[in-house]
């Protein structure tokens, strides 16, 4: 797991240093907490799907409430505990799991260690986290079915230890976990420990998770971030990124995603690599193309290392000689007073 974390953060251990907006035209991020000291995020995200016509459609819009409080200091590590309220997602398509899956996430304490300077290192209770929500996710599945008519249930073939198998499997995985972690605590602490000319574009090559559905494998990408010099100042820095992911790289993951959920409405006896051929047959007559590209802006308080705001927009372009579709997904993180 550690070599995981270290793996997404480690090209950025160069830039380490201890101070903040310096005379020499450069910008250092740095965590100055202290035990005890806590931030409350405000957390948004929306999904939505853009047709060839120009019609918009928002397949999920969720919320929630992120608190981080540093529970430990040593002279070289801070141990910065994440946990969640308030979480919400309006995914009806996955109204039984959405439930389940808010009702877990409530209950979710991860336990993060960083260096000096806020730098993601390990998580500290990965074990008592998995046994928790192996404990919580009965609990959270009674709740979510008690919510719901008996007959559309079994109509749509959900049972209660059917739920529970999959949402243990799903959630309770060493990789899920780490991946919750580098989606929820890095980017509020991705370029902690760097120090950044405010003249220069940095490159460094990093691997995603797969950004498609039903899709495994990591996406290797290059990010290009640098010092938005006109909106950073000796108490805020604004720091942005950008990459982009050509069809080359993504149409793989695509034709996975595309197969499995092709395989959900064929006969299961349909032999599997006709079902591949015809698929191949029709990405490769409609000259399908797909790419995907992402900004995002990160507002840094450098008297007390807290992110202050993060913000991100995704957008995934798939085109065949009909025309392309767009799903667009924004994020904002914002602190908030509590």
């Amino acid at each position: 797991m550690k070599q995981r974390l270290f793996a997404a953060l480690i090209a950025f251990l160069p830039f380490l240093a201890s101070a903040q907006m310096m005379p020499d035209s450069t910008v250092q991020v740095c965590a100055y907490w202290n035990k005890g000291d806590r931030a409350v995020y405000e957390c948004k995200s929306t999904t939505v799907k853009i047709e060839q016509d120009g019609t918009e459609t928002t397949s999920n819009a969720a919320s929630e409430t992120r608190i981080f409080e540093v529970i430990d200091e040593t002279e070289k590590s801070y141990i910065l505990q994440t946990s969640y309220k308030d979480v919400f997602s309006s995914d009806l398509s996955l109204s039984v799991g959405a439930a389940v899956l808010s009702q877990v996430a409530e209950g979710i304490v991860i336990q993060t260690q960083t260096n000096e300077f806020g730098t993601v290192q390990d998580i500290v209770n990965l074990e008592e986290l998995t046994e928790s929500m192996k404990r919580t996710i009965p609990l959270s599945v009674d709740a979510a079915l008690a919510k719901h008519d008996k007959n559309t249930l079994k109509e749509l073939g959900l049972t209660r230890q059917g739920l529970i198998d999959t949402y243990t499997d799903l959630v309770c995985r060493p990789e899920t976990i780490v991946t919750a972690c580098l989606d929820d605590v890095v980017p509020l602490l991705l370029y902690h420990g760097a120090r950044l000319r405010l003249d220069q574009e940095y490159s460094v090559k990093q691997e995603l998770n797969s950004p498609l559905p039903n899709t495994t494998g990591k996406l290797p990408i290059d990010l290009h971030f640098w010092v938005d010099e006109e909106q950073s100042d000796s108490s805020f820095v604004l720091i942005r990124s950008y990459f982009k992911v050509d069809s080359d790289a993504l149409m793989p993951f695509l034709r996975e995603s595309v197969l499995a959920a092709t395989k959900t409405v064929l006969p299961e006896d349909l032999p599997l690599d006709e079902m591949e051929k015809e698929i191949d047959k029709g990405i490769a007559e409609s000259h399908m193309q797909a790419t995907m590209e992402q900004f995002t802006a990160t507002e840094i308080h450098l008297a007390s290392g807290w992110t202050t705001q993060w913000w991100s927009k995704r957008r995934i372009t798939i085109a065949t000689d009909e025309g392309e579709t767009q799903t667009v997904e924004e994020k904002e993180v914002t602190i908030v007073d509590e």
